[in-house]
């Protein structure tokens, strides 16, 4: 049986829609099968994760009206850097549009902060005693970059010393 060049287009063109559908599809059931992203600011995450079901379900659309109040400013932080990622790595470099974009880069990371802070005291109100200290927990066990758990740069108090024990007049930094 010889196929003849219109039979040839008739199947490449069958095979290129299959292909194209096979595709679509595993692109679709990717996308529908993503979790839900969460409903509270990153920046928040922390505050809910050690909290009973029952609270956090309360909280949740709290949560998600502060997500949609910080996801602006979140998105301008980002930009900001970008910018002044590309002011940084271009051929000639600009000092003053640098210093201006790392203005910008400040005010809008103190907007987000004053925010967030804003809001992390008002979701800490709606908590007991008991719960602001299971919230805070992973607050106090977290490690600062340099592998040290106290974040205040006392490194001391982690093996067990007093920090009393052990002061200077030097400023204790997380450099030290």
């Amino acid at each position: 049986m010889s196929l003849n060049r219109k039979s040839i287009m008739l199947l490449a063109v069958i095979l290129s829609v299959t292909l194209n559908l096979f595709f679509v599809g595993a692109l679709a059931a990717r996308y529908m099968d993503r979790p839900e992203r969460p409903s509270e600011p990153p920046s928040m995450r922390w505050v809910m994760r050690d909290l009973d079901p029952a609270t956090r379900e309360r909280l949740r659309p709290q949560m998600g009206m502060f997500g949609d109040s910080l996801r602006p400013l979140r998105g301008e932080m980002f930009r900001t850097q970008r910018q002044v990622n590309e002011l940084l790595a271009a051929e000639t470099l600009d000092q003053q549009a640098v210093e201006q974009a790392f203005l910008r880069l400040r005010e809008a990371n103190l907007r987000y902060q004053e925010l967030s802070h804003q809001q992390l005291v008002q979701v800490m109100a709606e908590l007991d005693s008991e719960q602001r200290i299971r919230a805070m927990r992973f607050m106090m066990n977290r490690r600062s970059p340099d592998g040290d758990r106290n974040r205040d740069g006392d490194r001391n108090r982690e093996n067990g010393h007093n920090h009393e024990d052990n002061r200077d007049d030097r400023p204790v930094s997380v450099n030290n």
